[in-house]
């Protein structure tokens, strides 16, 4: 009940911590009409100014204005009503006024330059420096285009002062000034303090990573531009004030070929249809949006739904028009309103924007879409690429030849195929089977064939496609056809183990056809050899899983399994020979070679020769078949197993190598996808997060576009784990809320779907979102509480105690503690249940003060469990990874004291922790610097003993240069410079 006045302050200190948004906006209505039932001056003022906040965070810039009227109307009458801080705030808030009311174009723009008179002489009449009115002349000679560069330089180069605009947001008006002018350089110059949180503020930089995108882009800076997509748009998303930033990242996926990105952001946002009370935002998002919408109509897809304003289903040609109309009308307000047509121009060059790639801008994100993504603009025809012949007759014959090597360019012969055979004007040659052509129905069949072999193609497809291309072969009397696709529909599939007694049969067929000179029956029958070998090869790594690198032992595979597939490739081998097929011998070797490796890696100093000659003679038959793109294949086969093997650089080669040939031959089967993730997972090994972050980038979008949804999602994980620890979480939360929402991710492996949600929580820890990343956690202990592994809820628990003290949650902080230290005696992991200890006692210590007596006697009691836990851990042997967990212990105590005053007593502790490092030796020479650096600087501030600070850091100098680790006495040197200054 808010009957009393204390009741109304405490709601609004309550609604000040809420999020800006409606809700807070529509209890900052309520909590002014309940001020106004006291006599209470402060009380309303504080009220108000509460209420305009959450107008101008809320885009209801009509709304604002009228209140603050109501709050220089109740200062008059009240002066005494309004103290330091209310005074400051009323006084900001004439430069929010100033802007609502450019805002609105029903305001006449003889009021707007009237209140900017009001703000100049309030201004001066307190003292207050003029910047702050240049800056808002600025503005206004932007939104009328007139006298822009002389109101720019009035601003900018006076100094600022006490009420300027905080300095990230004049840094990014500055910015957008040369992003106006073409100078997309300058602009991202003046923008760097922002966008490395030199300067930043509630809004900023979110705001500037929106408004940056088109310059990054026009730049080159490709990365970059992704970052601030992936970075800004998770700011901007559902928030009623960010329809300006909203448009531009629907302009932006317009830009870089994401129309599917797009209708999502659409989706999500679709509230901002409804939202009137800031027009000027409002055309800003409409003009966003229509571009989008225009690409798709432009594209041919103006017929899909797509989310508008509640209420009606409207598709994207329909939702165009609309927003065409409604924008052209509000822009034409402006230009009546301002007597210029500055407005109506910006918006209009910005709809003539175009698509600034050829194909799809990676963005790391799986878009969702009501219908097939849009098709992007064809990519530049590779160099290698052969000539695409028109006439029927030459197009067949070259879809045949390419088929035959399995040349990428294959499948776009095969679609003009089927579009000239399937239109309904076709009218095939008579005289067909003798020119060569072949019948209609052998081109259904080859046709057939054809789509079945689509990578990801779902099983119950791919059968059906096989069974069709195999009745249709028979009608066209190629029987030894029609039997190689029975086959192919035997092969094992992930849900079923597949018919290899078949397989075998059709291949004894085969091999009587060929015998009998069948046309066709050796080249079927290398090609249903191929089928055997690889249904045995399957059995095989089945038995001894690929996956791992050299430090994990698998078993052996399976002999019996193992003699089968060797003697099927070597006669696949033979008899490709035979037949004149130098590619399926190449084949032959590459799946020989992983054979050999399986059983390589289970011998100790293991060179890997046999599999290696294999792989090279693979390389040669390739060459001597004419067919280079084949070498993809190749060289990701050479990097498979140059990381097993651990041999990552040469993994790294390999699939470059590989990549560059995908690119080179336009190659976008799933050859190219796994090579990038390849490349990846080299780098990973090799520390290289963001060289791995690109190449996890591109392998997802290739899964992507083969419809491989399990393995984009899989690459996706991986790809915010390495943006995360790039120093990049941001980014990597980004994508990782991106991949918990997909479908394929509820079809991952539990574990799998474990380890998303830990990084999750963790990027949120490190972007400084402390509460998000406690509920995270606390989630995912419910979900892994049940794995048989006990320890993983340990760790999960303990990081979640972390977060929760980091966000301050202390009762949620110590029950997720209790919770961490019981699960430890189930499934003992020191190093987590040490570590959130160690880090509790820390920021129990800063807690200490007069409100919070007893966080002093926490803090130590939580070191004093930490002591327990190394204890217990080296007493049972517990795997332990602190390298001095004594000298940690001793060094935590030491600053938790200093923390609490205790500055003796804290020096003693630093004491006893040099002495622990030292005696680890060489490999705690880092950790026994630091704490000589921590006791140095004790000893010198706290306790006023200067000569002993620096006779403690010289002899420590001398010792660790002595012993050859100058890298950990650095530090020391540039404290021992400090203190011979003071």
């Amino acid at each position: 009940m808010l009957d009393t006045i204390d009741a109304v302050r405490a709601a609004l200190r309550a609604n000040d911590e809420l999020p800006y948004g409606r809700p807070r906006t529509v209890t900052a209505e309520e909590l002014v009409d309940a001020a106004e039932q006291f006599d209470d001056p402060e009380l309303l003022a504080v009220a108000l100014l509460e209420l305009t906040e959450a107008y101008e965070y809320d885009a209801e810039q009509r709304k604002l204005p009228v209140a603050f009227a109501r709050i220089a109307k109740l200062r008059e009458e009240h002066p005494d009503g309004f103290g330091d801080w209310e005074n400051h705030a009323t006084d900001w808030r004439y430069k929010w006024v100033a802007a609502a009311l450019l805002s609105v174009p029903e305001v006449p723009l003889e009021a707007v330059r009237r209140w900017h008179g009001e703000l100049r002489s309030h201004y001066l009449a307190q003292g207050h420096d003029l910047q702050p009115y240049h800056a808002r002349q600025y503005q206004l000679a932007v939104h009328t285009g007139e006298g822009v560069q002389d109101a720019f330089e009035r601003w900018a180069t006076r100094w600022r002062s006490r009420y300027s605009d905080c300095h990230a947001c004049e840094l990014r008006e500055q910015a957008l000034h040369f992003v106006r002018l073409g100078d997309d350089e300058r602009a991202l110059e003046v923008w760097r303090p922002v966008f490395s949180g030199e300067r930043s503020c509630s809004e900023e930089p979110h705001v500037s990573r929106a408004l940056a995108l088109l310059p990054l882009l026009r730049t080159g800076r490709v990365e970059e531009a992704r970052s601030a997509h992936l970075t800004g748009y998770r700011w901007a998303r559902g928030r009623s004030a960010a329809a300006e930033p909203v448009g531009l990242h629907l302009e932006f996926c317009a830009l870089t070929r994401n129309e599917p990105r797009g209708l999502e952001i659409l989706a999500e946002n679709r509230d901002l249809f409804d939202r009137h009370g800031d027009p000027l935002a409002r055309l800003h998002f409409l003009t966003g949006a229509q571009l989008l919408l225009g690409r798709l109509v432009e594209d041919g897809h103006g017929g899909i739904p797509v989310a508008g304003p509640p209420g009606a289903h409207r598709t994207a040609a329909a939702l165009y028009a609309e927003l065409r109309t409604e924008g052209d009308e509000l822009a034409a307000r402006f230009d009546a309103r301002n007597g210029t047509g500055a407005v109506g121009g910006a918006r209009r060059d910005r709809l003539a924007r175009t698509p600034l790639v050829a194909e799809p801008l990676p963005l790391g994100l799986r878009a969702a879409t009501p219908a097939a993504a849009p098709t992007a603009a064809p990519a530049a025809t590779p160099a290698a690429a052969p000539d695409r012949p028109t006439d029927l007759d030459e197009l067949v014959a070259k879809a045949r030849e390419l088929s035959l090597t399995n040349h990428p360019e294959s499948i776009l012969h095969w679609n003009r195929i089927a579009a000239l055979i399937e239109a309904p004007d076709h009218r095939h040659p008579e005289d067909a089977e003798q020119s060569g052509l072949g019948s209609l129905v052998q081109l259904k069949a080859e046709l057939a064939l054809e789509r079945a072999f689509e990578e990801h193609l779902p099983d119950e497809q791919a059968d059906a496609l096989y069974a069709s291309a195999a009745e249709l072969f028979e009608q066209a009397g190629l029987t030894a056809r029609a039997l190689a696709c029975r086959a192919r529909q035997a092969v094992p599939r992930q849900d079923r183990p597949g018919d290899l007694r078949l397989i075998r049969e059709v291949r004894s067929r085969l091999e009587e056809l060929a015998e009998a000179g069948d046309p066709f029956g050796g080249r079927e029958l290398v090609a249903v050899l191929q089928v055997q070998a690889s249904a045995e090869l399957r059995a095989v790594f089945q038995s001894a899983p690929e996956q791992g690198g050299p430090d994990h032992p698998r078993p052996d595979p399976d002999p019996q399994a193992l003699a089968e597939a060797e003697a099927t490739l070597e006669l696949l081998h033979t008899e490709a020979a035979r037949y004149g097929l130098p590619h399926r011998q190449a084949n032959a070797r590459l799946f020989g070679a992983r054979i050999r490796f399986l059983v390589e890696r289970q011998q100790e100093d293991a060179d890997f020769a046999e599999s290696e000659r294999l792989v090279a003679e693979a390389e040669r038959l390739i060459e001597q078949a004419g067919a280079p793109w084949r070498l993809a294949y190749v060289h990701g086969q050479r990097g498979e197993l140059a990381l097993g093997r651990g041999d990552l650089e040469a993994a790294v080669e390999h699939f470059q190598r590989s990549t560059a040939v995908s690119a080179r031959y336009g190659d976008r089967s799933g050859t190219a996808a796994r090579a990038h993730e390849g490349l990846a997972r080299a780098h990973l090994c090799l520390d290289r997060h963001a060289e791995a972050a690109g190449a996890l980038t591109e392998a997802a979008a290739r899964y992507d576009r083969l419809g491989a949804a399990g393995e984009a999602a899989s690459a996706r994980i991986m790809l915010g784990q390495a943006l995360c620890n790039a120093g990049r979480p941001d980014d990597g939360v980004a994508v990782l809320e991106s991949v918990l929402l997909e479908p394929a991710f509820a079809e991952l492996d539990v574990r799998e779907q474990a380890q998303a949600r830990l990084s999750l929580a963790r990027g949120l820890r490190g972007a400084g979102e402390p509460r998000a990343a406690a509920e995270e956690y606390l989630l995912l202990a419910d979900r892994v509480a049940g794995f048989e592994e006990k320890h993983i809820l340990t760790m999960v628990a303990a990081e979640a105690a972390v977060a929760l003290a980091v966000a301050e949650q202390w009762p949620a902080a110590d029950l997720a503690r209790q919770r961490a230290l019981e699960a430890h005696r189930a499934g003992p992991h020191p190093d987590a249940v040490f570590d959130m200890l160690l880090r509790q006692g820390r920021h129990l210590a800063e807690l200490h003060d007069e409100a919070h007596p007893e966080a002093a006697e926490q803090a130590l009691a939580r070191l004093a469990e930490a002591a327990e836990v190394a204890d217990t851990a080296e007493r049972e042997g517990q795997e332990f990874g602190y390298g001095c967990p004594e000298g940690t212990l001793h060094d935590t105590r030491s600053r938790t004291l200093s923390t609490l005053g205790r500055d003796e007593e804290a020096l003693a502790e630093m004491e006893l922790a040099i002495a622990a490092f030292a005696a680890r030796g060489a490999d705690a020479y880092h950790g026994r610097a630091e704490s000589i650096r921590v006791a140095a600087v004790l000893e010198a501030g706290r306790l006023d003993r200067p000569d002993a600070a620096r006779a403690r850091v010289d002899a420590a100098i001398a010792e660790l240069t002595a012993a050859g680790a100058p890298d950990a006495a650095e530090p020391l040197v540039e404290l021992r410079t400090h203190l011979a200054r003071h």
